[in-house]
């Protein structure tokens, strides 16, 4: 099993959780997660789907279009809402 993480969520994690540095670092070396970066054509699609949901959340406008991007794949989130409230359909697993 492999999963996406956005750098942009690494960066607001580790910004918001200082206290949280190991375990962030544990996951980002983990060798079934990959650090995606956001392109160009990325951001477009993103800008896009926060101007329709009339949101201004680019990691979790990058999270559903992640999921979106592979088919519906289900984001792994400790708060769901954030993510529904961009797409209130994207499939949601609840991070503990």
């Amino acid at each position: 099993m492999t999963f996406l993480l956005p750098e942009l969520a690494v960066a607001e994690a580790r910004t918001l959780r200082p206290h949280a540095t190991g375990i962030i670092d544990e996951l980002v070396n983990h060798p079934h997660v990959l650090l995606t970066q956001m392109g160009p054509a990325d951001a477009t699609s993103i800008e896009e789907l926060l101007a329709t949901s009339r949101t201004f959340d680019v990691t979790a406008g990058w999270v559903v279009h992640l999921c979106r991007q592979r088919g519906g794949w289900t984001a792994l989130t400790t708060d769901p809402g954030r993510l529904r409230r961009v797409d209130p359909h994207v499939p949601t697993e609840l991070l503990l």
